[in-house]
């Protein structure tokens, strides 16, 4: 199967964006967007994340034994691009956000959290789950990184933001 006539046929599932983050050795942090994230069980709570095996996300969770799941609403198209970035496009946590400020202010810092297990948690996320690493699956050139879920939060009803044939959209308003 060539790889990129794949990636245009999987690019036809609709699915929600979310920002996945954890702890750099030495205490920083880190994030990426991802689309594959599900719940995986209630009994006991767990979700999965696959994350590329030789990414700096895979290695820092894997390191740090903790991540959150942050599920952006349909104003956070600029949080989903600047974490989809290239990984040395500097600090991703401290980008001022464009979209969501009035003309002639400056442009609000969103505003992140730390979570139980000490991984970032968007404050104004539509949900987070904040968890410690239950178990790794090699998949391919991906790992399926199950999460024991310790908090969640839903802090804001939104719209989700969709990503779909490489484009975002807003989800269904409530």
């Amino acid at each position: 199967m060539d790889p990129t006539y794949l990636r245009t046929v999987l690019a036809q599932w609709a699915s929600g964006v979310v920002v996945v983050t954890t702890l750099r050795e030495g205490g920083g942090r880190h994030g990426m967007t991802a689309s594959s994230f599900t719940s995986v069980a209630l009994e006991p709570p767990l979700v999965s994340v696959c994350l590329a095996t030789d990414s700096t996300t895979c290695r820092s969770v894997r390191r740090s034994g903790v991540f959150a799941v942050n599920m952006l609403g349909h104003d956070h198209e600029e949080i989903g691009r600047r974490f989809a970035s290239p990984a040395d496009a500097g600090d991703r946590f401290s980008v001022p956000q464009r979209l969501s400020h009035p003309a002639g202010s400056a442009p609000a810092v969103p505003r992140w959290d730390t979570a139980t297990t000490g991984a970032p948690v968007l404050a104004d996320a539509v949900a987070w789950v904040d968890c410690v690493v239950a178990a790794c699956h090699p998949a391919g050139d991906h790992t399926i990184v199950l999460g024991l879920v310790q908090d969640a939060a839903a802090p804001r009803p939104a719209p989700p933001l969709i990503y779909h044939d490489r484009t975002y959209y807003e989800g269904i308003a409530r």
